[in-house]
C-alpha cells in the first residue's frame, strides 16, 4: 500500500508543525484506522485569523470517513493519556462550552490550545481549514495549537500484507514529506508552495500482538508495549479494541527535511497448520489404501461407486476429518476472499438501491 503523505499551505506563507502524529490502527477483521495529530508552532499564527493546510493521502476518496477528534481531546482525562502528562487546568475560549477550543495546562509541558477543525475532501487531499478568531481574542500570551483527526479508509489495511503457508508478513514503509515520492498530478500544485517544515514526527503502529517485529530501525524506535485498553477504550471509544490483544510500537525521529519509517512484522504459522496438513496427508493415504483393498476383496468385481456405498462409517468420519482440517489450514485466504466477495456484493446493492432513495 502506497504511504507518501504530504502535508503543505494553501496560503502564501507555510506553517511550521513542531509535532507531527501519525498512529495506524489495524485489526483482525480486515479493517483499519489512522490519526493524524498536528501541533502547529505558535510562531506560524501570527497576524492570521485562520489557516488553511492540504494533507494528500494516496489512498484518500471520498467514500472514507473522517472523524475531527476534538470533541475527545478537549477531555482533559483523554488529553493526559494521549501527551502523557498530567493535565493542571482547563481554560475554554468560549466560557465554557467547550465548542470553539480549550486551552490544557500540563504539568511538564506548559499550555497547548486544542481546536476543531473543518475539513472537505478533494480527490486524494484532505483540506482542513482551522478558525483563529477565538484563539486571537483569547489572551495576549499565544500557544502552540493542536488539531487531531482520525480517517477510516475503504481499503481493509494500510500496510502490505503477504500470507504464506509458514508465515503471515505485515509491511509498513511510511514516508512524510519525501519529495522524490511527489506524485505528478501534485507537481504543478506544489510548484509554487512549499512543504510544512515539522519539527518532530511521531509514528504509531498499533497491531495485534501476535505479531513478531523482524525488521526495524534502531534510530527511531523507542518502545514496544501492549495497549493500554482501559485508556484507549475511553479515547477511541470502538469495538475493535479488545483487551490483551493489540500491541503498540513507537518510532519517533526528528530534524531534517523528510521522514520515513519502516519496519516488517510477521506471525509464524509453522505448527498447528503444518501438523494438520501431515495428518491429512497421512489419513487420505491411508484411506486409499483401505479402498483399493476394499476394491479387490472380498468383491473384486465391485463397481467404484458401490464401493463408495458400501463403506463403514469410519470412513465417512475420515473424510469428515480431512474436510475439516483442510478448511482450518486454508481459512485466511478463504476469509480473504469472503470478505473480497462481501465488499463487491455490498457495493452492487448500494449501486442498484441508489435510483430508488428519495
Amino acid at each position: 500500500m502506497e504511504n507518501s503523505y504530504f502535508i503543505y499551505s494553501n496560503e502564501e506563507s507555510c506553517v511550521e508543525i513542531e509535532r507531527f502524529h501519525n498512529c495506524i490502527w489495524e485489526f483482525d477483521n480486515n479493517s483499519s484506522l489512522i490519526e493524524f495529530g498536528f501541533e502547529i508552532s505558535k510562531e506560524s499564527l501570527v497576524l492570521k485569523n485562520h489557516i488553511e493546510l492540504c494533507l494528500f493521502i494516496p489512498w484518500l476518496t471520498d467514500k472514507s470517513i473522517v472523524e475531527d477528534l476534538y470533541e475527545k481531546l478537549k477531555d482533559a482525562e483523554n488529553s493526559r493519556f494521549i501527551f502523557n502528562d498530567s493535565v493542571i487546568n482547563t481554560n475554554y475560549l468560549d466560557g465554557g462550552l467547550k465548542r470553539l477550543g480549550v486551552i490544557h495546562k500540563f504539568k511538564g509541558r506548559g499550555e497547548l490550545c486544542i481546536l476543531p477543525i473543518n475539513f472537505r475532501i478533494e480527490e486524494e487531499k484532505l483540506i482542513l481549514k482551522i478558525d483563529l478568531k477565538n484563539y486571537n481574542k483569547h489572551q495576549k500570551e499565544k500557544h502552540n495549537i493542536y488539531i487531531r483527526f482520525s480517517i477510516k479508509p475503504i481499503m481493509p489495511y494500510i500496510s502490505t500484507r503477504k500470507k504464506g503457508i509458514a508465515k503471515s508478513t505485515v509491511i509498513y514503509d511510511i514516508k512524510i514529506n519525501e519529495k522524490r515520492n511527489i506524485p505528478y498530478k501534485l507537481l504543478d500544485e506544489l510548484n509554487n508552495k512549499e512543504l510544512c517544515k515539522i519539527e518532530q514526527c511521531f509514528c504509531f503502529n498499533i497491531l495485534p500482538n501476535r505479531y513478531d517485529i523482524v525488521f526495524f530501525d534502531n534510530e527511531s524506535l523507542k518502545n514496544v508495549r501492549m495497549l493500554e485498553y482501559e485508556s484507549f477504550k475511553r479515547y477511541i471509544g470502538d469495538k475493535r479494541v479488545k483487551k490483551d490483544d493489540l500491541m503498540v510500537v513507537f518510532n519517533k525521529k526528528k530534524g531534517g527535511e523528510s521522514f520515513s519509517f519502516f519496519s516488517i512484522y510477521a506471525k509464524e504459522r509453522i505448527g498447528i497448520s503444518q501438523f494438520s496438513m501431515a495428518i491429512l496427508l497421512n489419513i487420505f493415504c491411508g484411506l486409499l489404501f483401505f479402498i483399493a483393498s476394499v476394491r479387490t476383496t472380498p468383491k473384486p468385481n465391485a463397481g467404484f461407486f458401490n464401493v463408495i456405498i458400501d463403506l463403514p462409517i469410519e470412513i465417512y468420519a475420515a473424510l469428515a476429518i480431512i474436510f475439516l482440517t483442510l478448511v482450518y489450514f486454508l481459512f485466511p485466504y478463504l476469509n480473504n476472499s469472503f470478505s473480497w466477495m462481501k465488499s463487491k456484493i455490498i457495493s452492487l446493492l448500494k449501486y442498484l438501491i441508489k435510483p430508488f432513495k428519495l
